[in-house]
């Protein structure tokens, strides 16, 4: 049980603390993206950017499974989450506002990273939390 706390407030810590940061740096005039617009937005964002968002969903519902003691189905949403979050380094351009307009990425922030690592804390959390605890064979001699 505390294995899984520990995962889910390593986890959680991450998320929250990637919002404050840049996500991407962008060929506009502001030139970057915090990453609390792209967790607010993202649901927006059009070419298949809606689907690395749905990354935040699937993290979130991981995170309960794993409270639920759903180990299993929280691993399998939780690597989903990696992959869609990871998925993001494939696209080139991002909406930046309501309008639609998108710019170029020129490069991924702190606050992607962190995001990144948030959804990896909870897959690599729920793997070792699915090792056998304590599984000794019996050598007798």
């Amino acid at each position: 049980m505390k294995k899984i706390y520990i995962t889910l407030i390593l986890s959680i810590i991450l998320f929250i603390v990637s919002l404050f940061f840049t996500a991407v740096y962008i060929s506009n005039n502001k030139g970057e993206m915090p990453a609390i617009d792209c967790f607010l937005l993202g649901w927006a964002e059009s070419d298949g950017g809606f689907f690395v968002w749905l990354a935040n969903p699937l993290l979130f519902i991981s995170a309960i499974a794993l409270l639920m003691q759903q180990v299993k189905v929280s691993t399998v949403l939780s690597l989903l989450a990696v992959c869609l979050s990871l998925s993001y380094l494939f696209f080139g351009e991002i909406t930046v506002d309501e309008a639609g307009h998108q710019y170029p990425i020129l490069s991924y922030g702190l606050g992607y990273y962190l995001w990144v690592a948030s959804c990896l804390t909870l897959f690599i959390g729920n793997i070792i939390i699915l090792k056998p605890l304590g599984k000794q064979t019996d050598k007798t001699i």
